[in-house]
């Protein structure tokens, strides 16, 4: 099994944070699937056993953990452009995915591409059908099919998957209820390929704490010049810091509150915020929206000419919300979601919460370039400490 570092490293954090009703999750397998299923003899070609009468190139990737802190596998489809071109212009393209579990459940999707949309410089390509899959550690039969609708031909293979138990994991009752088997969407678009909606179960990440608490997620989203001038860039820190916002949403909180926002130095704005969020239940929704309308191709030059302002809101943001902690009982716990930032200045960063009040703060940098995630030492100057994540308990 290929694991990512700085999944573990995410996970690793998480424990820390574990420390400040069992509902389970089942398959739901749509009207849809059900429908893509029916619509063929798929139990008479699985006893007729495996075919190749149509072109195609199935596979599956490795188990991976990954930043959603679930293993998960890609079963992919590759189609030969030039047999669509051959088949257009009516019906559809579609591949089926049938998975059993080592208990006989099984759990089954479908996608398909239109016929009408393989122009003739479709020839050229490769046209794939893919999904991610979440999977509980087991040993797996998949049974994959493909055919065009209207056409008796098909293909099908069968492959062995057997998904390890992580080694020493440090958060064995994340997964307890989750369903074996998660489909993602196909080709999701967009932010759900980052977020995906379609991912229902939840992990089971509890924080306890002896104190009331009221802990805060505050991820930067700011498009810094050189993601503006490469956009690609920008995409693709969404797609480590996206999957962390959703993990840690999560969280249930047993004696206190979670409340999430997004942060756009460049233009001093906390463009998303929710707070008192329960059972994860974040609106994604107008996250979306919100990031949208924050697009990275539209900065008001004037906000780029005030660089020196960036570290005034970035410190005010923070002062703001550590300073209410002086105004109930609750302990603040701010967790900061960045990379590097660009505040303007290469000043120290002074933050000076009202005396008497209670907090931490942690600080989870991602450094892009070296492509892992680790904790940084202190950027705030005095009298913040900056409390780094360690793998044994935190007792607040």
């Amino acid at each position: 099994m290929s694991i990512h570092r700085r999944s573990l490293t995410i996970r690793a954090a998480l424990v820390a944070l574990s420390a400040l009703a069992r509902v389970p999750s089942a398959h739901a397998q749509t009207r849809a699937v059900d429908d893509a299923f029916a619509a063929v003899p798929i139990q008479q070609w699985i006893e007729q056993g495996a075919r190749a009468e149509l072109p195609w190139h199935p596979r599956i990737t490795p188990p991976t953990l990954t930043l959603h802190q679930r293993i998960a596998v890609r079963v992919e489809v590759d189609l030969d452009g030039s047999e669509m071109v051959k088949r257009c212009c009516d019906g559809q393209a579609v591949a089926l995915v049938e998975i059993t579990d080592q208990q006989g459940h099984t759990y089954r999707n479908f996608a398909g591409k239109d016929l009408k949309d393989a122009k003739p410089g479709l020839s050229q390509y490769m046209v794939g059908i893919s999904w991610q899959i979440f999977l509980l550690p087991g040993d797996y039969k998949v049974t994959t099919a493909f055919y065009y609708t209207g056409r008796s031909a098909h293909s099908l293979t069968f492959q062995r998957l057997d998904v390890s138990a992580l080694n020493h994991d440090p958060l064995p009752e994340s997964w307890r209820d989750l369903p074996p088997v998660e489909f993602g969407d196909p080709q999701p678009e967009g932010l759900d390929e980052f977020l995906l909606p379609n991912i229902s179960g939840r992990l089971r990440l509890r924080a306890k704490s002896h104190r009331q608490i009221h802990l805060e997620i505050l991820e930067n989203v700011t498009p810094y010049p050189t993601e503006r001038r490469r956009p690609k860039l920008y995409t693709d820190r969404l797609g480590v810091f996206l999957p962390i916002l959703k993990t840690f949403s999560q969280l249930d909180i047993e004696n206190g509150t979670l409340g999430l926002s997004l942060l756009d130095i460049t233009r001093r704005k906390v463009i998303f915020d929710q707070q008192d969020i329960k059972q994860g239940q974040v609106s994604w929704t107008s996250l979306k929206d919100a990031m949208t309308a924050s697009s990275v191709a539209v900065v008001d030059a004037r906000d780029l000419r005030e660089g020196e302002r960036f570290e005034q809101f970035f410190s005010s943001e923070i002062e703001r919300r550590l300073n209410e902690a002086v105004k109930d009982e609750a302990m603040r716990v701010l967790i900061v979601v960045s990379g590097p930032m660009e505040l303007g200045s290469r000043r120290p960063i002074e933050i000076a919460p009202s005396s008497g009040g209670k907090f931490a703060v942690f600080y989870v940098r991602c450094e892009f370039l070296q492509a892992r995630t680790f904790i940084q030492s202190p950027i705030f100057a005095a009298p913040i400490e900056l409390t780094e994540l360690r793998k044994e308990t935190l007792e607040v």
